[in-house]
């Protein structure tokens, strides 16, 4: 599939770009845009769209927000994102790029002991941040 940069897409990905620490439902996406953009911003179904092709390209991260199935967005635009694993803080949502070298050595026990092969790519570890767990 062709990848096409519009203006309605870097409308977006500014947004996500500039709040890269937050993750955000279609909804708060769509206010965000209104607020910046007003008339001229992206319709709902052009955000759904734009945001389904910005995950499949590996740009955005879709995660499961609490219990529920209702989902949140997270750009996810830093050089080298597939050659190391993320983490998720549920807490206040920052997302921490774990270190290469941590990364890998986790990624080959994991290997090792289960015969398994992680796509980095594609995991997210959740769990507390050191400012959240420190709030408790």
């Amino acid at each position: 599939m062709a990848v096409y940069s519009t203006e309605q897409k870097r409308m977006l990905s500014d947004i996500l770009s500039e709040n890269r620490e937050n993750a955000y439902s279609i909804e708060e996406l769509i206010g965000e845009l209104r607020k910046r953009y007003g008339e001229d911003a992206p319709g709902q179904s052009t955000v759904y769209r734009l945001i389904t092709r910005l995950v499949e390209e590996g740009k955005v991260k879709r995660f499961v927000k609490g219990n529920g199935r209702r989902f949140v967005y997270q750009i996810m635009d830093c050089h080298g994102c597939g050659s190391h694993l993320h983490l998720k803080c549920i807490g206040c949502g920052r997302l921490i790029h774990l270190d290469g070298s941590a990364s890998s050595e986790l990624v080959k026990k994991i290997e090792s002991i289960s015969n398994f092969s992680v796509m980095e790519t594609q995991t997210v570890l959740f769990g507390e941040c050191a400012d959240c767990k420190e709030i408790k």
